[in-house]
């Protein structure tokens, strides 16, 4: 499980991976210390990747709504309802 980090924190993570990137970048570095350096460097890139993504309850809404519109409309093409779609589309949360 991902945790949204606030900007503070991934700025300082960010500056953490660019010192060890530094360290990596440097002459005469052994091939032990390389790999534990590479270590910490993919952890941190890890910990400030975007962690959003769409849930299954987003996505069974959406479906409703688009479902509920193309009816409403189907229905007002033959004349049976007049009124207006856009009011029966549920409020999304963000």
């Amino acid at each position: 499980m991902k945790i949204n980090l606030p900007k503070s924190a991934k700025s300082k993570i960010k500056a953490e991976r660019n010192k060890v990137f530094e360290k990596m970048s440097a002459k005469g570095i052994t091939q032990s210390d390389w790999d534990n350096l590479n270590k910490k460097y993919q952890a941190y890139s890890e910990m400030i990747k975007p962690s959003w993504t769409i849930t299954p309850d987003t996505l069974l809404i959406a479906a409703t709504n688009l479902a509920g519109i193309v009816l409403i409309l189907n229905f007002e093409k033959f004349d049976i309802v007049r009124s207006k779609a856009m009011n029966f589309i549920l409020k999304g949360r963000v």
